[in-house]
């Protein structure tokens, strides 16, 4: 994906799953990790050790940085050296999540399903940023938007639109426009009888353009 930093490599984990359930899950990285991600990215908790379990699909949707004991008292210190602040980015003993919605799953035929996978993901299960193919795979029907929608613990409507707006980044650039295009007229069907959330979203997608 475009927001991605060139070095990071669609092999190397973003984090490890902390917690999970049907619905989502949320994995602990490092501070130092956390230039990769962006909210509305597509992340992917892969299975290990040659488990059958199923690869499960999220939108990133929260990022959030506890404070420990340390960090409260340096937060009261008059100066900070650049030192301990290093120190604290790279060495620190909580640490970062990120909160995951679940919208698929690879099944074991290999189709990618637009739905909540039929188990969570395990503890430590390794979290990887999505490639651009398994972006667009999951963009080419948007069945996964009643799932998003009708969640009440995101940002429904900025998040499907920071999902969109990634989304159309992986695509030559004339087809980008269409994509939100058909995008749009998805969510105008879905949100028929809620015209102030759907203006909201379309305002979102096509930002600088009148709904």
């Amino acid at each position: 994906m475009n927001g991605m930093n060139n070095h990071w490599t669609p092999d190397q984990p973003i984090g490890r799953v902390l917690r999970a359930s049907t619905s989502g899950f949320s994995a602990g990285t490092r501070i130092s990790h956390i230039e990769q991600p962006e909210f509305g990215m597509l992340v992917r908790a892969q299975p290990q050790n040659g488990s059958t379990r199923e690869p499960i699909y999220g939108l990133l949707y929260n990022i959030h940085i506890d404070d420990d004991p340390m960090i409260r008292q340096l937060v009261l210190a008059d100066s900070v050296s650049e030192e301990t602040i290093n120190d604290q980015h790279h060495h620190r003993l909580v640490p970062v999540e990120m909160s995951v919605l679940a919208v698929g799953f690879r099944a074991y035929d290999g189709s990618l399903r637009h739905a909540l996978p039929p188990r969570p993901p395990l503890s430590l299960d390794p979290v990887f940023l999505c490639t651009a193919d398994e972006v667009q795979e999951l963009a080419t029907r948007f069945d996964y938007f009643r799932v998003v929608l009708s969640s009440s613990q995101v940002p429904s409507e900025q998040l499907v639109a920071a999902n969109l707006l990634l989304a159309a980044q992986t695509l030559p650039a004339h087809e980008q426009y269409p994509f939100l295009v058909s995008a749009g007229r998805e969510l105008a069907r879905l949100l028929s009888n809620d015209m102030a959330r759907l203006d909201h979203l379309l305002r979102l997608i096509y930002p600088g353009e009148p709904a």
